[in-house]
C-alpha cells in the first residue's frame, strides 16, 4: 500500500430527551428531540448520519480501520423501564431502521445470521462496526424516581473491513424491551474510528469499488 495518510474518522451523536404518559402508545413531547426520530405508531428512537469520505474517493483511495469504539456521555435514564437496548451501527450501506430493528429482534444482528428475513444489503464486510448495550433500572439507587439506568451488558461486532465507498452510514437505535415508560433521556455519544487511507493496486481497487457500489444500491 502507498501513500499512507492516518486518520481517525468521528461522528458526534446528539442526545435526547421524550416524554409520554403510560397509556400513550408513543412520544408526545419531543421538543428535546436533538434530531432523533420516532418510528412511526411506537416508542423506538432512531438517529442517522453519515460520515463523508468523497474526498478521499475522488483520489480513489481505500480507507482500512484499524479499530472502533464509542464514546457516550454519562447517564441514560428511563421512568417506567424493564429492560433498554441501544444499538450503533457503521456500514458501508444505506441503513433502514424497520429492517435494523427487525434483525435485532430476529436473534441476529446486522451483519449476523439471522431467523428472520429482513438481512436486506447487510453481510459482514458492510457492517465495519456495530454496538449493542443493553440497559436495566440501576437497583442500587433508592429510591429512582429518574429511572437512572446502568449497562447489564455491552457487545461488540464488525468487520472492519477496508472500502473505498465514499459514505459511511451510521445508526443510533433505541430499542425498549417493555412499553410503559414515561420518559427517556440518552446522553450524547460519538463514533470514532482510527485507521489510513491509502492507495492500492488499480485491480485491487477497482473491484473493492465495484463491491462498494453494488451494495450501495441495495437499498
Amino acid at each position: 500500500m502507498e501513500n499512507e495518510d492516518r486518520r481517525t474518522l468521528r461522528l458526534e451523536i446528539p442526545g435526547c430527551a421524550f416524554t409520554k404518559l403510560v397509556a400513550d402508545p408513543t412520544w408526545t413531547i419531543t421538543n428535546w428531540s436533538g434530531g432523533w426520530s420516532i418510528l412511526p405508531g411506537s416508542v423506538l428512537l432512531f438517529w442517522t448520519g453519515t460520515i463523508d469520505l468523497s474526498g478521499y474517493a475522488r483520489e480513489m483511495k481505500t480507507f482500512y480501520p484499524s479499530a472502533a469504539f464509542t464514546q457516550k456521555g454519562p447517564i441514560t435514564t428511563e421512568s417506567g423501564n424493564g429492560g433498554t437496548l441501544l444499538y450503533t451501527i457503521v456500514s458501508t450501506t444505506p441503513l433502514d431502521p424497520l429492517e435494523v430493528v427487525t434483525n435485532l429482534t430476529g436473534a441476529g444482528g446486522q451483519g449476523f445470521i439471522s431467523f428472520s428475513t429482513a438481512s436486506g444489503n447487510q453481510d459482514w464486510d458492510t457492517v465495519l462496526f456495530a454496538e449493542t448495550d443493553v440497559l436495566v433500572t440501576n437497583s442500587n439507587i433508592t429510591p429512582n424516581p429518574d429511572g437512572v439506568l446502568q449497562t447489564l451488558s455491552s457487545e461488540q461486532s464488525g468487520s472492519l473491513s477496508p472500502t473505498a465507498t465514499d459514505t459511511l452510514y451510521v445508526m443510533k437505535l433505541y430499542l425498549p424491551l417493555v412499553s410503559n415508560q414515561t420518559t427517556i433521556m440518552i446522553p450524547p455519544s460519538r463514533v470514532i474510528i482510527p485507521g489510513k487511507f491509502g492507495t492500492e493496486p488499480d485491480v485491487e481497487y477497482m473491484m473493492r469499488l465495484k463491491r462498494s457500489t453494488e451494495l450501495s444500491q441495495q437499498v
